[in-house]
């Protein structure tokens, strides 16, 4: 039997050493997670209080009346819808271009977008004064013959994002599918079960691999013109409103470009923060940092 090229087997060590580092990175949680987890709880278990008082007592606690009906929850829903398309979009268009620099920034983008689609349905949520109603935006079968106003850009948003979430959650995991079979490989007791039903029975064949990448390619094709359409129907929101200032029809192309800018700097944000604290300097290098930068840059040349 012929040995390795050198080369292969330096990049089979390399990809052991990063197998090590992330699976070490997920071992039982230190002291210093157990005080942010305690934190973060806290400013939880707060705003939940706050918004039991608001819903008992009213929208005007917020500030909220007749001319001012957007407001600050759904400033905060557009600044969060605008952070996840840059994850999954910048994502899908650095595998299509075959980036090779795109591989330690991929993952935790493509999870940041699923995480602040959950965010932003949050404030929705919250926005509506009546959240317990919200089947009312739902088109589903129902004896009274109630059915959503298709003219209303409520409904718009949530089969906008509804799509746009579900697919964000499928690229995810499809991507996830090979790491999960690592992970099963590599743990024990419950954590052993949980990932191999993650993994559905991934042993990395020749077949697998080929039907993965079909996959995963497709999926990326059809997020590229999906994240596009819908953060334009979310600015086509205030486009359609008779505010002054707002009834102008570049929203939709000011807030894709302005979601690109905003989702990129939040990569580079966690980029440092998972650099440093996880250390994997070796590995989510400073050229790599200095090319997301620049996109960055880029990026905002277009929005300028």
């Amino acid at each position: 039997m012929s040995e390795l090229p050198q080369e292969d087997i330096v990049e089979n060590q390399s990809w052991i050493r990063v197998r090590h580092s992330v699976l070490k990175s997920m071992e039982k949680p230190g002291a210093t997670f157990w005080v942010v987890f305690t934190i973060m709880f806290g400013m939880t278990s707060v705003g939940i209080a706050c918004e039991a008082y608001q819903y008992s007592v009213g929208l005007g606690v917020g500030n909220f009346d007749n001319p001012h009906v957007w407001s600050l929850y759904i400033a905060t829903f557009i600044f969060w819808i605008g952070i996840s398309h840059s994850g999954t979009l910048l994502s899908a268009i650095l595998y299509i271009i075959q980036a090779e620099w795109r591989k330690p920034v991929y993952r935790f983008a493509e999870a940041m977008t699923v995480f602040s689609l959950l965010t932003a349905f949050i404030f929705v949520f919250i926005h509506l004064g009546r959240p317990w109603q919200i089947y009312y935006a739902i088109p589903y079968p129902n004896e009274r013959l109630l059915w959503p106003s298709f003219q209303s850009p409520l409904l718009w948003d949530a089969l906008a994002i509804m799509t746009y979430f579900l697919s964000s959650i499928l690229f995810l995991y499809i991507g996830c599918i090979p790491d999960f079979a690592i992970c099963r490989d590599n743990t024990s007791g419950w954590r052993n079960s949980f990932y191999r039903a993650l993994a559905l029975d991934w042993s990395g064949t020749d077949r697998q691999w080929r039907n993965f990448r079909v996959t995963y390619l497709t999926i990326a094709c059809f997020l590229i013109p999906l994240a596009v359409s819908v953060h334009s129907i979310v600015a086509t929101d205030f486009a359609v409103s008779q505010q002054p200032g707002w009834h102008i029809t570049s929203f939709p192309p000011y807030f894709v470009a302005g979601a690109l800018y905003s989702g990129c700097a939040a990569i580079i944000t966690l980029f440092i923060i998972l650099r440093y604290v996880f250390k994997f300097e070796e590995y989510m290098t400073l050229p790599i940092l200095k090319k997301t930068v620049r996109l960055t840059f880029a990026i905002a040349m277009v929005w300028t």
